[in-house]
């Protein structure tokens, strides 16, 4: 379990053993990972692979939703919802995917699923080649801070679908798939209670290959089944634009992530 604060994964822990972990499931540890710098999502995913000889799933469910009308920058001037939400969960994956290829290469069912959100559907006419961009506040919407979460999930989208692209170009045996766990009642959202949050997460992490709903790159919603992508999602100029700028990014910042192309 990858967060920022061990006492909070303690928490979790505590309440997973009261509500009864079934025997054999093995072990649940903590691992440090602050997602709101790339250097540290990059030094977490080295330290993972220092550890661990095999990875078979990584789902990158990373959602600061709200700033309290304050959007926040990190060290790198870029708002805390794009650096959680997006550039963090792309560095800490491009840097394990060297041990995910290896693991899939051992003849292992390796998947990535990454969470994205319904409200990308309602990001249509934005750019994501700069950081202004990037930092756009909204402040003419209805509710600023859900638009710029929705906006960070848009590119949760934008990267799954180029990411998807370039497994497949490589021949790649690591399937991608990109979920919609709906709006759940945790310390941030509610609708639905935590537990069914989990549902679509754990079925794209689990299901059979052979499910009709399980193939590369598919977009996942309640109650698991595969729904289209907004046309801006699927937009292969809008993919690309998102990710030469994160390349540009990360190189003007000094962070050397490894298979990235210019």
């Amino acid at each position: 379990m990858a967060v920022p604060d061990e006492d909070m994964t303690k928490e979790a822990l505590e309440r997973v053993e009261k509500e009864g972990r079934e025997p054999g499931l093995g072990e649940v540890i903590w691992h440090e990972l602050d997602l709101k710098d790339p250097r540290t999502a990059k030094a977490s995913a080295e330290k993972f692979m220092e550890r661990e000889k095999t990875l078979d799933l990584l789902i990158n469910n990373a959602a600061l939703t709200s700033d309290r009308g304050n959007p926040q920058l990190n060290s790198d001037g870029v708002q805390l919802n794009m650096a959680i939400n997006y550039l963090g969960p792309f560095v800490f994956t491009q840097t394990l995917l060297p041990l995910l290829e290896r693991t899939a290469a051992d003849g292992k069912d390796v998947r990535i699923v990454n969470v994205g959100s319904a409200g990308h559907q309602d990001v249509t006419y934005l750019s994501f080649g700069s950081k202004e961009e990037w930092n756009y506040q909204f402040r003419f919407t209805l509710i600023p801070p859900l638009s710029r979460y929705k906006y960070s999930k848009m590119a949760v989208h934008l990267w799954t679908n180029h990411l998807a692209r370039r497994l497949t170009s490589s021949g790649s045996n690591v399937l991608l798939l990109v979920v919609q766990p709906g709006a759940i009642l945790s310390d941030g959202a509610m609708m639905h209670p935590q537990e069914r949050g989990a549902f679509t997460s754990v079925f794209a992490g689990c299901a059979p290959r052979d499910d009709p709903n399980i193939h590369h790159g598919v977009y996942l919603v309640p109650p698991n089944v595969e729904e289209e992508q907004s046309a801006t999602a699927l937009d292969k100029d809008k993919q690309d634009e998102l990710y030469g700028f994160t390349v540009k990014l990360l190189g003007d910042a000094g962070i050397e992530v490894q298979g990235l192309e210019a």
